[in-house]
């Protein structure tokens, strides 16, 4: 029997992802459609880390797009950690950068801590597994300095035996009360490193960034929200020659008639003279004449005059003598 001969295709693996050469070209591009870039395991890196190291960073350094680079197994030494120091010395969006199960030894920590310490973006950091690495008091000394600049690093994966990791997780830990404080719109002025004060705004949760409070000067204060009557009156004298000389200044009178609270309610007593006398029937005649007699009776106590049944007021008025 003769039969047909179909060629079979078959699958060799799952389709693979863009290579390192055509995410460093899209990352060069500062293409918005890169955030993730996952380079773990990569081949082609681990024949060449320095080229990529090297080529990697001069992307990243104008990158605004890229958030979250993940770099795990891929032979990078020394020299590749420098080329990450620069990196973030430079990039301003990346917050997440996984270099674990690599070889990172003190030499490249160090520039690695150089560079966080302009860093002002980054917020997670793994260095966990770098072979036989043991990280120096110097390369951890360079990691608390960077502290004093550095703000926004909340969190550092990694294996220490120095005494030098509690000032670090000290350092963690007052980093991330900050963030807590910025995102719940609270001061924290008081926890900044000292090469950051006044630097640090409030921020509102809702509104944003808010103003700075600028309290005037004590005096102006005062002055400003002293009463009309303590206030000094300033006025200018004119002499002879005609020049201008201030006046001494004066404090303005008050009397006690202008002090006075005047009734809130009811028909007023016409004024009356503040001396002298009166008889008490030229008294009633000229409050009746103006119809201004009161209409409440005066204080219990007081002798009260009526007339028709109206109160007409107390007798004797204030300050007069009955004739």
């Amino acid at each position: 029997l003769r039969g047909e001969f179909v060629p079979v295709k078959r699958s060799w693996g799952a389709a693979r992802g863009p290579s390192a050469a055509d995410l460093m070209k899209k990352i060069q591009a500062n293409d918005p459609s890169i955030t993730t870039v996952d380079l773990s395991n990569s081949a082609s890196i681990q024949c060449k880390p320095e080229e990529y190291a090297s080529q990697l960073s001069a992307a990243m350094k104008g990158n605004t797009h890229v958030k979250e680079l993940k770099l795990e197994n891929c032979g990078l030494g020394d020299k590749e950690g420098e080329y990450l120091g620069e990196m973030l010395a430079e990039n301003s969006c990346l917050v997440t950068l996984d270099l674990q199960k690599n070889r990172i030894n003190n030499a490249g920590g160090s520039a690695i801590a150089k560079g966080l310490a302009k860093n002002k973006t980054l917020v997670t950091l793994d260095l966990m597994s770098q072979g036989k690495t043991r990280w120096g008091d110097h390369t951890l000394e360079l990691f608390i300095e960077a502290f004093q600049y550095n703000i926004t690093l909340l969190k550092i994966n990694w294996r220490l035996e120095s005494r030098k990791s509690f000032a670090l997780n000290k350092m963690l830990t007052r980093n991330n009360e900050i963030d807590r404080r910025k995102k719940s719109g609270m001061s924290c002025e008081d926890i900044l490193p000292p090469a950051l004060k006044g630097t640090v705004p409030i921020t509102s949760p809702k509104s944003g960034p808010m103003p700075a409070v600028t309290q005037p000067p004590r005096d102006q204060f005062d002055k400003e929200n002293s009463p009309p009557s303590s206030r000094p009156v300033s006025e200018t004298r004119t002499e002879s020659d005609g020049s201008s000389v201030p006046a001494p200044v004066q404090q303005p009178v008050t009397t006690a008639t202008e002090t006075a609270q005047a009734p809130t309610s009811g028909p007023q007593v016409p004024a009356q003279p503040t001396s002298g006398s009166e008889t008490r029937a030229k008294w009633e005649q000229r409050v009746t004449q103006n119809g201004s007699a009161q209409s409440s009776a005066p204080p219990p106590g007081v002798p009260k005059v009526r007339k028709g049944g109206t109160v007409l007021g107390r007798w004797p008025p204030a300050g007069l003598q009955e004739a």
